[in-house]
């Protein structure tokens, strides 16, 4: 395959004029129908966003080109937006996160009918059957990295290493409730680590399988001048019944290939690159490839049968995309986006490539052309 041209062969889904994305790889942005796409529509994109700053929601009409809004949000960030994104088996709902009352909760909205109901707490993810959501300390996570929290949100246990009363909450997504299903204590009780009994610890990442019974989380250490930042790996069940599969070590992007296995860029032995992990037995196998070196954002196609994936700015340049063939083990560049170098890291434009429903677009945000928009690509035609 010949690496695409953005310039050409790329179709630009986003409206013109003004700033659009939509959020991070593993969210889903397509309806079931594949005809609508969301998106978030910034009001700027050259700092972090502060407490007050509004995020507006929409979603794209792909026949026409034409975009909708339905909300605004002020809670959100560059790299995931507002966890905006279809929710669960509902033809026409969307779920979001955002501030009510002073309050962050998540919002589940039925774009039919504008009937709305909100949870207890915002959702680091939801899972796919729509019945179950998972929070996490955003303003913790803002402490560690600005660009995956959520400004103007105090953690009340900002000065405690392991809080008993803070972790990983259950939310019942029917009635909005939430309990603490898994706090920072109970992980340390279970995953000790030498030489880490004086280092905070913040979940970072954390998501449900396809059945939505269990879910994995990354547990980080907060760094400081004699300590690294390093990655435990843990999955559960729905009653806090905790495996570790790494511990301490490298692990960044990840994606559930299905409900026993897990696909990530990781380092469960002396190198970094992509594994298959077995869940609960924590067992590995090693995706080869030379493009694989360096951390991806990585994503399987509906089928299996593919993976795309997005990597940093090379040389400062540009981003790149990968598709790997799960059958033939063959790699394939299949586009280089030209990108803004930010002043701040958090908030760069990563490609953050995700297919459609049917598997045969993939679309991912870019400012290859000077701003943020969101692109698309035609893989109906994929031929290796």
């Amino acid at each position: 395959m010949a690496i695409i041209d953005l310039k050409t062969d790329c179709k630009v889904i986003s409206p013109k004029g003004g700033q659009y994305f939509f959020g991070y790889y593993d969210l889903q942005a397509y309806d079931k129908s594949d005809r609508y796409h969301l998106c978030n529509r910034p009001r700027f994109i050259d700092r972090l966003p502060a407490a007050e700053d509004i995020l507006e929601l929409g979603y794209i009409d792909l026949f026409d080109g034409s975009f909708h809004g339905f909300a605004e949000t002020t809670l959100w960030n560059f790299q995931q937006g507002c966890m905006l994104q279809w929710f669960g088996v509902s033809e026409w709902e969307v779920c979001y996160n955002l501030r009510r009352s002073e309050r962050e909760s998540t919002c589940i909205h039925n774009l039919k009918t504008g009937e709305k109901r909100y949870t207890d707490r915002p959702c680091a993810c939801v899972s796919p059957d729509g019945k179950y959501g998972l929070s996490v300390n955003f303003a913790r996570i803002f402490d560690f990295r600005s660009g995956y929290g959520y400004a103007g949100i105090r953690d009340l246990n900002a000065k405690v290493n392991c809080p008993p009363d803070d972790g990983i909450y259950l939310v019942d997504m029917q009635t909005g409730k939430s309990r603490l299903l898994i706090s920072y204590a109970d992980c340390w009780k279970q995953f000790p680590i030498s030489g880490m009994e004086n280092a905070k610890f913040v979940v970072n990442h954390i998501t449900f399988n396809p059945s939505s019974n269990r879910f994995l989380f990354l547990l980080r250490n907060f760094p400081d001048s004699e300590v690294d930042w390093y990655t435990t790996l843990i999955t559960s069940d729905l009653d806090g019944n905790m495996c570790m599969l790494l511990k301490n070590t490298y692990v960044s992007h990840y994606y559930w290939k299905n409900d026993k296995q897990i696909l990530a860029h990781c380092s469960p032995k002396d190198k970094k690159g992509l594994f298959l992990l077995d869940d609960c037995s924590g067992t590995y196998t090693e995706l080869k490839s030379p493009y694989f070196n360096d951390d991806i954002h990585c994503i399987y196609s509906p089928d299996r049968k593919y993976i795309i994936g997005d990597g940093y700015a090379i040389h400062d340049s540009y981003r790149p995309l990968f598709i790997y063939n799960t059958e033939t083990e063959k790699t394939e560049y299949l586009l280089k986006a030209e990108t803004i170098v930010p002043r701040d890291i958090n908030i760069r434009c990563d490609l953050h490539a995700r297919w459609n429903r049917k598997g045969d677009k993939v679309s991912f945000d870019t400012t290859d052309r000077g701003q943020r928009e969101i692109c698309e690509l035609d893989m109906s035609a994929l031929n290796f």
